[in-house]
């Protein structure tokens, strides 16, 4: 059995790590001056990813030989699994690209409640599409993270003037597009 420990230290970095990421990329995304490609910090997340995933490989199977041949069973060897791989990791890498989008446009809070709504799909789509069975807790749960999704996202607009956040949202974006300092309102 697994160590309790292990798991809510697990639990404790995935809480620290998901909020961190948010937060950083809202932070960079919102800089004033030249923007950086989303495309270009997805893919060189997917490299870090990639020399992640092979370093482990390495320290699992032994050494370089053992790396290389499990690389050739895995890969070159399954051209069919791997083609089967290519469909989600496209919409992998636009979802990617959709979400520094996302955080360029909406702040943390938003972003991270509306990102959660991500669950819900997810297992709609698993019940409809591939016909899997769910729990009544598991429908309550979908139920309650869904209220709490609206929950916030009312609480969010309702606390703001929505005049006020779209006026400076407007003035936010003429001036980050270089169509100059003056104010057109």
């Amino acid at each position: 059995m697994a160590n309790p420990n292990l798991k809510y230290a697990s639990l404790g970095l995935l809480v620290l790590q998901n909020s961190s990421l948010v937060l950083l990329m809202s932070y960079s995304r919102n800089q004033s001056g030249p923007m950086y490609l989303s495309s270009t910090a997805v893919a060189l997340n997917e490299v870090v990813k990639v020399l992640v995933c092979l370093l482990v490989i390495f320290m699992t199977t032994g050494g370089w030989k053992q790396l290389v041949r499990t690389l050739q069973i895995e890969i070159i060897q399954k051209p069919i699994e791997m083609a089967k791989l290519t469909v989600p990791s496209f919409l992998y890498m636009v979802q990617n690209n959709l979400l520094y989008e996302a955080l360029s446009t909406l702040d943390p809070a938003t972003y991270s409640v509306c990102y959660q709504l991500k669950i819900m799909t997810t297992a709609l789509f698993s019940v409809i599409l591939l016909k899997k069975k769910m729990t009544s807790v598991q429908w309550i749960s979908l139920v309650m993270l869904t209220v709490g999704v609206a929950l916030a996202e009312f609480s969010t607009h309702s606390s703001a003037d929505p005049l006020k956040a779209e006026k400076e949202k407007i003035e936010k974006n003429l001036v980050g597009e270089g169509m100059g300092e003056e104010n057109p309102f």
